[in-house]
């Protein structure tokens, strides 16, 4: 089942990469970008050969336990050639004349192993835990696969969204130059104040050339993560609900529990700490002698119908009973148990390693999460202010009374509140992905 399924996930995805090119007269949801990822990511399908793999060790490591068959069979034609006269002390004897000799043959023998120290049912347990790891890090790839295909979409959504903001900035300083214009030509405004205005339309505007690049890159970005080419068009539909405020953190200890418990990278480490000293206790089998039992059958025979024919003659049959014990080996099998060891100890100083991480990457997902809806709700409260200040200060200007300083001074406020605001409610969807993913989904 889990080979059928694997192999259909590869010729499924290499099918898709060569001849279906991603959607691009619709908008590419964030769903959407996610399946494309799980279906054409590299990654994703080495870990699922990986895994078939380690299912093939499942079946090697149970063969030592199985009889051992083997079947023979031969056919031998000697030729013997003619000899000449032989003459001995002058008595002429007549010369031999050419002879054939056919030996037929066929032998089976069995061979079955009853103990061996205990190597082939801690090698059969190793090979099922290596098994079984690999499966969870199959999970682990599709939760870092889905974790960096959100995390690439909410970059280009921001970046446009960021885009948005920019040109619309830009638009309004299109406005004010204009407006300028008619003020010194109205006698109530410099030429300086002319030149300033424009001044900061042309930077407001390569400001947002410069983000048009920076979405250019995202979407670029995103396309290699869902294994898209960048050269075709790739268009992204906002989640529904992207701008809401982000959720509510839960609480540290909590999430760092339930990471602890279902994230699969930790299963997968766990397991292969059980694998390896499953494999050490193998390697002390060595220590141990290896018992089998021993049968063969075979036949030689003149003719073939005497070889098919009963099975009593011309045969024999024998058993035995095989210990083998290498007492000493030069200290290789110290030095393999050994080794061994130390590979189950590596593998254990992993784990602790990695349930450390599991546990800052929660608490920094929580931390992160918690800050940014503290800052959308700042942020969206003094871009409310700076709306305000920026109607303020024109009708300030256009009475008289304000200057352009003043109004350009307020356009900066408004467009750093409205990139603040994108920014944190952007950073809350990210939080929200890393604290899914370091809490294994």
């Amino acid at each position: 089942m889990v080979r059928a399924l694997a192999f259909a996930l590869i010729v499924s995805a290499a099918a898709l990469a060569q001849e279906a090119p991603a959607p691009a007269a619709q908008r590419l949801t964030l769903n959407d970008a996610v399946k494309l990822a799980m279906q054409r990511n590299p990654d994703l399908q080495r870990q699922v050969l990986l895994q078939l793999s380690a299912e093939q060790d499942k079946v090697i490591a149970r063969s030592v336990v199985l009889p051992n068959l083997g079947v023979n069979a031969s056919y031998t034609d000697t030729r013997q050639g003619a000899t000449d006269t032989l003459v001995i002390g002058g008595v002429q004897f007549p010369g031999q004349p050419v002879n054939v000799f056919r030996t037929w043959g066929a032998s089976a023998s069995l061979r079955q192993l009853v103990f061996d120290g205990g190597k082939w049912w801690n090698n059969i347990d190793a090979a099922n835990l290596g098994f079984a790891s690999n499966r969870a890090q199959v999970d682990e790839q599709r939760l870092q696969i889905t974790y960096l295909v959100e995390q690439r979409f909410y970059e280009l959504v921001r970046a446009q969204r960021q885009l948005l903001v920019l040109t619309d900035a830009a638009a309004r300083s299109r406005d004010q130059a204009d407006f300028t214009q008619r003020l010194f030509e109205g006698g109530r405004a410099t030429q300086a104040d002319v030149y300033a205005a424009r001044a900061n339309r042309d930077n407001d505007e390569i400001v947002r050339l410069g983000q048009e690049r920076t979405v250019e890159l995202a979407r670029a970005d995103l396309a290699l993560a869902i294994g898209v080419d960048p050269s075709e068009p790739l268009t992204v539909a906002e989640p529904p609900r992207l701008m809401d405020e982000p959720a509510a953190a839960p609480a540290a200890k909590e999430a760092v529990a339930h990471a602890l418990e279902a994230r699969p990278s930790l299963k997968a480490a766990s397991l292969t700490l059980e694998s390896n000293r499953k494999l050490a206790s193998a390697a002390r089998g060595d220590y141990w002698p290896s018992v089998s039992l021993s049968a063969s059958y075979s036949r030689n025979t003149r003719d073939f119908s005497t070889l098919v024919g009963d099975p009593t003659r011309n045969s024999s049959l024998s058993g035995s009973i095989l210990l083998s014990w290498n007492v000493f080996s030069g200290l290789a099998t110290n030095a393999n148990v050994r080794k061994a060891e130390i590979v189950a100890l590596l593998s254990e100083n992993d784990l602790m390693n990695a349930r450390r991480n599991v546990a800052s990457d929660v608490e920094k997902a929580v931390a992160q999460l918690s800050t940014a809806k503290a800052q959308a709700r700042v942020a969206q409260q003094s871009e409310q202010t700076a709306r305000e200040g920026l109607r303020l200060a024109r009708t300030r200007q256009e009475v008289g009374v304000g200057t352009q300083l003043e109004v350009r001074d307020a356009e900066l406020k408004l467009t750093q509140a409205q990139l603040s605001v994108v920014g944190s409610l952007v950073d809350g969807r990210e939080a929200e992905a890393a604290l899914r993913r370091a809490q294994g989904g």
